[in-house]
């Protein structure tokens, strides 16, 4: 594996298990068509094994982190060796004593390191895989502490089928009070959020600002107030810990749509590795769609600058591009915007209907040349 840019975040712990980025949102901005070449960033693996259902020719899923890798290779063997039922049970989201003797049978299908990884994480196999990674389990503490300080019924309760009218009523009545706003200055502010989800190397380009917790907290209300909350299962895990339903969940965890996923599952590339570094040594003109999550944040703004630089090298004409930002501002570099250019109207609509309340922007950017 590579050496990183000192400027680079390493990363090597498995810190997401599952997907925080909202796949409707790539969907739109993607606008994925069979036969297509995506580049994706692995992370929980959730949106990437999603995408199979659009029948991609290939899709290249990068992440600098060998753990996220590893994650994605025991998905895989799972969705290829299991049934939909089993499937489920051995991810977490149904009881099942027998996860680690599966995990025996599935040990047969992975590389020798990641074999090596999960022999020596048999403890969140035995758990069950999604929401054990480093960010999953400080949500599901917060949820926790959450139901103490707010209350059960009070959570419940903000799930019960509304019209939107009546669930912003809701929200203004029970949840637009000291103690919400005190849960997220507690929690999320980025002392917090480093000590137990991401390195504190992660915030190094952080501009000081004193309103991060505050930031978080008009997302969540954004997304509670103008967004239905029905389906919203991103929601429902930061609240609950939990998926609602196997009918609430990312598209690779719907039984409907299991067996055409799985006959697909041969159409990944897992790579580990630096994305600026992968994309430059791609053919030009090689990709029509790049998932690219909020991975620049992790970088300095010259690293940003030569990833978009290999984006726009590697991009085929009218290529799509969904980009995020968490909190450190980061864009297409000004000698990059009339080659990838942004879909203003629809980047708006995207962060207006985001059921995943943590990005303040999510970008839809298209190759011009």
């Amino acid at each position: 594996m590579m050496t990183q840019n000192k400027h680079q975040v390493e990363l090597h712990k498995l810190i997401y298990t599952v997907n925080w980025e909202d796949p409707e949102s790539d969907h739109k901005a993607l606008k994925i068509q069979p036969g297509d070449t995506l580049m994706t960033i692995t992370s929980g693996a959730c949106n990437t094994l999603g995408f199979l259902v659009y029948d991609p020719k290939i899709i290249h899923t990068v992440d600098i982190n060998p753990s996220q890798a590893y994650l994605m290779e025991l998905k895989i063997a799972a969705m290829k060796h299991l049934e939909y039922t089993e499937f489920v049970r051995f991810l977490g989201l149904a009881p099942t004593e027998n996860r680690l003797k599966v995990y025996g049978h599935l040990r047969n299908f992975l590389s020798p390191k990641a074999a090596e990884f999960w022999d020596g994480h048999q403890t969140i196999v035995q758990r069950g895989l999604l929401f054990q990674g480093r960010y999953d389990y400080f949500v599901k503490i917060v949820g926790k502490l959450i139901h103490l300080i707010l209350g059960r019924s009070r959570i419940v309760r903000l799930f019960e089928e509304r019209e939107l009218e009546e669930q912003k009523a809701y929200y203004d009545r029970y949840w637009n009070i000291l103690r919400t706003r005190l849960v997220f200055y507690m929690f999320y502010n980025k002392h917090m959020l480093a000590r137990m989800g991401l390195k504190a190397d992660y915030f190094h380009f952080d501009d000081g600002s004193r309103s991060f917790a505050g930031s978080f907290h008009k997302r969540f209300q954004k997304v509670a107030c103008d967004i239905p909350i029905q389906g919203n299962y991103f929601l429902h895990v930061y609240l609950m810990g939990k998926y609602r339903s196997l009918t609430e969940v990312p598209d690779y965890l719907r039984e409907d749509n299991f067996e055409v996923i799985r006959k697909r599952l041969d159409q990944i590339h897992i790579i580990t590795y630096d994305a600026k570094r992968w994309l430059a040594e791609q053919e030009p003109e090689s990709i029509d769609c790049f998932a690219l999550s909020n991975i620049c944040e992790l970088m300095s703004l010259s690293d940003t600058s030569v990833t978009f630089e290999q984006v726009a090298r590697t991009a085929r004409k009218g290529a799509r591009m969904c980009f995020r930002n968490l909190m450190i501002p980061r864009t297409v570099p000004d000698h990059l915007q009339q080659i990838i250019k942004r879909d203003s109207n629809l980047s708006t609509q995207l962060l207006m209907q985001d059921r995943s309340f943590v990005y303040s922007r999510v970008d839809a950017l298209y190759l011009s040349k």
